[in-house]
């Protein structure tokens, strides 16, 4: 199975869904409004942790003042790039609390996970 596949089929498994099933799996949504045909637009954001990548970082200085000095070593960690975390942010659309329109935007590889 392709990633647009599996992308595909987990908007599809929320298909008809009740408000009350989706809460109970991802959580109250982030933003909700009323259209003006009295339906109702629910988004849930989710985010993966942040990956950080590389090793330890070593650093030497020099310190000293009135009457002293010395030369540190310090160790930090992590150390290297930050990798953006990956994202996925559902709009559901409900008609008398079932699912009946949606909008996926995001990372395929994450969103696949939101599958029913």
């Amino acid at each position: 199975m392709t990633l647009q596949e599996e992308f595909d089929q987990a908007e599809a498994s929320w298909q008809g869904a009740r408000y009350g099933d989706v809460v109970a799996r991802w959580g109250p949504p982030a933003k909700s409004a009323t259209l003006s045909d009295g339906r109702e637009t629910h988004t849930w954001t989710s985010r993966e942790a942040p990956v950080y990548s590389g090793g330890p970082q070593v650093g030497v200085g020099v310190f000293g003042g009135s009457g002293g000095g010395g030369v540190g070593v310090g160790i930090g960690f992590p150390f290297g790039t930050t990798v953006n975390p990956a994202g996925c942010e559902r709009t559901l659309t409900f008609r008398d609390k079932i699912v009946v329109d949606q909008s996926w935007i995001g990372d395929q590889s994450y969103c696949r996970y939101f599958k029913r």
